[in-house]
């Protein structure tokens, strides 16, 4: 008898889907933190694969990462590729065309494959994709396409940089994040500085962060120049107005723009009764960190991750279930409103109404939304099943859904459906 190993879905990985780099990583259950996931260049895995593609115009054959950037001009190249493929369904480029869906299709089957030899038997629980910004094209082509590798949008979570660093952060000791934490990203869009700060005043925690764009300061250009001393002068400049009066204790730098010698320079006087880490795995390891939360499994649920996408409320419903009246939660604060999307049946008891509750973890302000089933057809109690449905608007603003499902045969249903917007 042959017994095939079943794959199992358990696999909690990471992607930092960036515009010079790409890194994936798993999340190791043994050592409970996540793992680089390499691709073999030569005798040595790499980690840091280059965002890119270079095609032999001969023989049509397809370069990746490493390979294709030192391809020679005989290939087509396609650099950066998560900024050509969000411009348009299809470009050109040398006289051929490319369609975008299968360009990004075809990188991260290349970066999926890797997760095979590393695990050859498990498959994908929840994948995380970080990228730079939070672009609408971006994310809805990769949801596309992870789609049609078969990563539904139950199994996928596509997140900006800025979302990654604060399960980054907070999944380090908690020592590194008692005060305030500092970002610097230095890349081909130049220079940013982004700062977590912690509301430790109640549980959950709630953590937020601001971004400053200072690539007016130090755009990426400076870098051509290679003149250290230069570089090491504009950086402590601006990392000294930044941090001006901030409890900032320990401060992460990432991004190619610090692997010159002048960095290590630069980041010694940071390093003054403060933590610096400098490292190029930040994103990907903060999307593993969120993988493990998204997929069930996190550490992190006295915390609440609030940003300009996402949600500062529960909303709760209040029913009566088991002999007693309960609070339902619908949407959990710190949600991405564009993705939340809630629903829950009920049948009303001798009552005309039903009671949404918002629960502000910033301002600490709980309101009760009572809303009326006047207008509904009149029928025997407990001889009606509606189906209340939660989604969002605007960030600060939900869209309440109530639909006639009727009773089964006894009570066709009508069709009706009520719709109320609540301000949170």
């Amino acid at each position: 008898m042959i017994v095939h190993m079943s794959e199992e879905r358990k696999l909690l990985v990471g992607i930092d889907l960036g515009k010079t780099v790409s890194q994936i990583s798993c999340y190791d259950n043994k050592i409970f933190e996540p793992v680089p996931v390499g691709k073999m260049h030569g005798n040595e895995r790499e980690y840091e694969i280059p965002t890119e593609f270079a095609i032999n115009k001969k023989t049509n054959e397809w370069l990746w990462g490493t390979d294709a950037l030192k391809a020679g001009d005989e290939f087509v190249h396609l650099h950066n590729v998560p900024e050509l493929v969000k411009k348009s369904d299809k470009f050109e480029l040398m006289g051929y065309t490319f369609h975008s869906k299968e360009v990004l299709k075809r990188f991260f089957l290349k970066e999926l494959s890797l997760l095979k030899e590393y695990y050859p038997n498990d498959t994908i629980k929840k994948l995380v994709i970080s990228i730079c910004d939070n672009d609408e094209k971006l994310i809805d082509i990769i949801t596309d396409v992870c789609e049609e590798l078969g990563i539904g949008e139950d199994r996928l979570v596509v997140q900006s940089h800025k979302q990654s660093y604060m399960y980054y952060a907070v999944s380090q000791q908690k020592e590194l994040w008692i005060n305030n934490v500092g970002m610097f990203e230095y890349n081909i869009d130049g220079l940013s500085y982004s700062q977590i700060s912690i509301d430790r005043k109640n549980i959950p925690y709630i953590v937020g962060v601001e971004r400053r764009d200072l690539s007016d300061v130090m755009p990426y250009e400076l870098l051509l120049e290679r003149d250290d001393m230069k570089m090491s002068y504009a950086f402590a400049n601006v990392a000294n107005t930044v941090l001006h009066k901030q409890m900032v204790t320990t401060i992460y730098v990432t991004g190619i723009g610090f692997e010159g010698k002048w960095a290590a320079d630069a980041l010694r006087e940071l390093c003054n009764g403060r933590r610096v880490f400098r490292g190029q795995n930040l994103f990907t390891k903060g999307a593993c960190y969120a993988a493990r939360e998204f997929a069930g499994q996190g550490k992190l649920d006295s915390f609440i991750f609030l940003d300009e996408d996402m949600i500062t409320s529960d909303i709760t419903i209040r029913t009566y279930h088991n002999a007693e009246f309960v609070e339902v939660v619908l949407i959990k604060a710190g949600s991405r409103w564009k993705e939340a999307d809630s629903s829950i049946d009920i049948i009303p008891d001798n009552e005309d109404e039903i009671q949404i509750i918002t629960r502000n973890f910033l301002l600490h302000e709980t309101k009760s939304h009572i809303l009326s089933l006047n207008g509904f057809t009149d029928r025997e109690n407990k001889m009606t099943r509606f189906t209340v449905r939660i989604r969002f608007a605007s960030k600060d603003k939900c869209i309440v859904t109530l639909k006639d499902n009727g009773f089964g045969e006894f009570c066709p249903s009508t069709n009706r459906i009520w719709e109320r917007y609540i301000d949170i």
